[in-house]
């Protein structure tokens, strides 16, 4: 079994605040992150001596009250509207470090709970071509054969036009579900699912719903430079693999999406 699931910046952090951590939401999703292996593995003992059926997992985390402030300084608007990067001979280090920074305290949290998680960062090796995203999975795959939990983090790239571009947890999701078709795609965000025009959560997104889905969108007023959750639903749509968008601000949601057993919206592929 593989999953991958993704930790909102916004459950992670007080995006209003820079360099903020919610400790009591980080611990917690530790916590249930720990009681999902233990179960798995007091339920099938033999099989996890045998390494078979053990669940392999990806965790995935955004940018935060960390990432978005710093690179909201390096981005400026033109007359028109559209964005460019400035300042990037020191602005593409100083993303990085912010990242690295949130990582760090990300992993070593899991550690704490005997999680063996191992940071991926982007910057260094993923890029933009005319086809979207992409980079080397090899060594993702080799962690997750000797049973360490990668932990990719939002970052600053390059495309092949040797243009900046903001890299995302958002893009990541759909990326990773596409190329390893996990078991499992969640999206811990800091609302019960997605909305409709009424307020109502929108139990499930498929090719029948999808344009009336696109109304009710919008892009988050906060201090978000990675496209709110228009972009969180349109990638997991397009990845062709079944997502669950659920609150992972909640006690025991975490635990329960793992499960496959939480409420929120579930995306079909």
């Amino acid at each position: 079994m593989l999953i991958v699931l993704k930790l909102g910046g916004s459950i992670l952090c007080d995006k209003n605040i820079p360099y903020s951590v919610k400790w009591d939401n980080l611990s917690r999703i530790c916590k249930e992150i720990k009681q999902f292996f233990d179960e798995k593995l007091m339920k099938n003992p033999e099989n996890f001596i045998n390494n078979q059926e053990k669940p392999k997992l990806i965790i995935i985390h955004g940018g935060g009250s960390f990432g978005h402030p710093v690179a909201k300084k390096h981005i400026i608007k033109d007359n028109n509207g559209n964005s460019r990067f400035v300042d990037m001979e020191s602005g593409y280090w100083e993303i990085q470090k912010a990242m690295r920074k949130f990582n760090n305290i990300v992993i070593s949290e899991l550690h704490s709970y005997g999680i063996p998680a191992v940071s991926i960062q982007p910057s260094s090796f993923a890029m933009f071509n005319k086809e979207g995203l992409h980079f080397d999975l090899t060594v993702i795959k080799k962690m997750l054969d000797k049973n360490l939990v990668p932990v990719i983090h939002g970052d600053i790239v390059l495309d092949e036009l040797n243009e900046y571009k903001i890299f995302s947890g958002d893009h990541a999701l759909p990326y990773l579900s596409k190329e390893l078709k996990p078991d499992l795609s969640l999206h811990a965000s800091d609302v019960e699912g997605v909305w409709d025009n009424n307020k109502d959560i929108i139990n499930t997104i498929s090719s029948e719903n999808i344009e009336d889905v696109k109304k009710s969108l919008s892009f988050s007023s906060k201090e978000d430079v990675t496209g709110g959750m228009y972009l969180k639903v349109m990638e997991c749509f397009n990845s062709g693999v079944t997502s669950i968008i659920f609150n992972g601000n909640k006690k025991d949601n975490v635990y329960k999406a793992l499960n496959n057993n939480v409420n929120g919206t579930i995306i079909e592929k």
